[in-house]
């Protein structure tokens, strides 16, 4: 990933579109998690129009490629895609 440009909306819809629940801390994180694997993942909270830092994109991108959700190649291409959408607009 050189560069990622992704929002948290953009990361929010993937993550819920793929199953999983989402659990908010106020004003600590947000907690995703996949019942069906045991995936986990902790955020800090962004707004939904932030950019995702890029160790925090790893976290996931490493977490979905170990509970064999997505592919590493597969979410570089939707941080490609969601990148190339979030640049033209």
């Amino acid at each position: 990933m050189h560069n990622p440009r992704i929002t948290f909306a953009q990361l929010r819809r993937l993550l819920l579109d793929m199953g999983f629940t989402e659990t908010v801390t106020p004003k600590s994180h947000v907690f995703f998690a996949h019942e069906p694997s045991g995936a986990e993942v902790a955020l800090p909270i962004y707004r939904s129009n932030r950019l995702i830092l890029p160790h925090h994109l790893n976290t996931v991108r490493i977490m979905l490629d170990a509970k064999g959700l997505m592919e590493g190649d597969d979410f570089d291409d939707f941080v490609a895609s969601a990148s190339a959408k979030q640049s033209a607009s």
